[in-house]
């Protein structure tokens, strides 16, 4: 039960920051201060940090290994915007995989320093 409450926070904590984001996105979209395509160029960088950030709150939270729970983070995260992915647009590619590469090495980096630094 504690996994699964740890988890779900997690969960929350990526879905609320992405919802952030795109809520920001579409702002900007819409009163045409960014254009489409500069977005879609910033949105590997600034996903990539949200998840590095993720990884380091979850790196804090564990006791050992904290590159396998980034893994796991990241594959859950991966997974969660796969399956909207299949969803919403259906539209697969070799950037599609490479979009979901990145958040699952920025969020294992962040683990990996999250659990550095911890206060013991």
């Amino acid at each position: 039960m504690e996994k699964l409450k740890k988890y779900s926070r997690v969960i929350i904590l990526s879905l609320g920051a992405f919802m952030v984001y795109l809520f920001s996105l579409v702002i900007l979209n819409y009163f045409q201060i960014m254009k489409y395509n500069s977005i879609i160029k910033i949105n590997f960088i600034v996903v990539a940090v949200i998840t590095f950030f993720l990884g380091l709150i979850s790196g804090r939270a564990t006791n050992k290994k904290g590159y396998l729970e980034g893994l796991k983070q990241g594959f859950v995260i991966s997974f969660l915007l796969f399956v909207l992915n299949l969803i919403f647009y259906r539209h697969f590619g070799l950037n599609i995989f490479i979009y979901y590469f990145i958040i699952i090495v920025s969020s294992t980096f962040g683990s990996m320093i999250g659990i550095n630094l911890k206060k013991n």
